[in-house]
């Protein structure tokens, strides 16, 4: 199995400055490609990877917000062979299947036609796609219907914080993960509402601990100490701690190993 970096950029600025990749990332396992997040530039990122957009069997999208989800609907059109089969998954909260507090949903009612399954979870609900088990987690976040993700493959489970801010009892939803996708927005202790800093990562691991912790979904004052962030991260809590780059591969076997895309 492994894991697919397309973009590591979030929040409005990094976003709208492209000062990084906002693709989101997909997890490929045994008969099954899943992008998750699509934010904006996710079908060019999926070119300079080398990713065939057509492999793709489910879009989950952890939220309404547009750098989760605005290229949600041409991953649609990808997993139905530009809307002329019926096929494919997408999953998501309540806001991007439904529309929720102000959000609208974010496929139009042409490209779920043309879908396999549509589904909208809340924390606690458990749904599986092509044999992998999927539990959406609680968040606490501007869009209340946001979820996290635990994702559980043959080679172990992999979680996913969605965009969250640190609240009791939290660390719960990730016990028993190989690997935590970490969206942490700030470094240190500069927190802004409803999202993670460092610190409040480092709180987490003090009660939970994979094997990998991946950071990603970095805003503007986190571009210039993305690997020192990551390495106070580790030093506070024994727990191997990367910050994520953009088109990087993380292979999940018996071990777990890192690729960096060569310049």
């Amino acid at each position: 199995m492994e894991i697919i970096f397309l973009g590591t950029g979030g929040g409005r600025w990094v976003t709208l400055l492209q000062k990084l990749r906002t693709g989101g990332f997909r997890i490929h396992g045994d008969n099954i490609n899943i992008h998750i997040d699509p934010g904006p530039g996710a079908m060019l990122d999926l070119k300079e990877a080398g990713v065939n957009p057509f492999s793709t069997h489910a879009c989950v999208v952890s939220h309404s917000h547009p750098d989760h989800y605005t290229d949600a609907e041409l991953m649609v059109e990808a997993m139905t062979r530009a809307m002329t089969k019926h096929r494919g998954s997408f999953i998501g909260s309540l806001s991007t299947v439904d529309g929720a507090d102000g959000f609208r949903p974010v496929l139009s009612s042409y490209h779920t036609s043309q879908l396999n399954e549509i589904k909208a979870l809340k924390a606690g609900d458990k749904t599986e796609i092509r044999g992998v088990k999927l539990e959406a987690l609680p968040t606490r976040h501007s869009d209340p219907t946001a979820i996290g993700m635990k994702f559980n493959f043959r080679e172990g489970a992999i979680a996913y914080t969605c965009d969250t801010e640190y609240f009791s009892g939290m660390e719960s939803s990730y016990t028993g993960a190989r690997v935590l996708i970490a969206n942490v927005i700030r470094p240190e202790k500069k927190r802004i509402k409803w999202h993670l800093c460092r610190d409040d990562l480092i709180k987490i691991l003090k009660k939970t601990e994979p094997e990998l912790v991946v950071m990603q979904h970095f805003g503007m004052t986190m571009l210039n100490c993305l690997d020192s962030e990551a390495r106070a991260v580790e030093k506070a809590t024994g727990v191997k701690t990367i910050a994520a780059k953009d088109f990087m591969k993380i292979i999940v076997k018996k071990d777990i190993k890192v690729q960096y895309r060569s310049k």
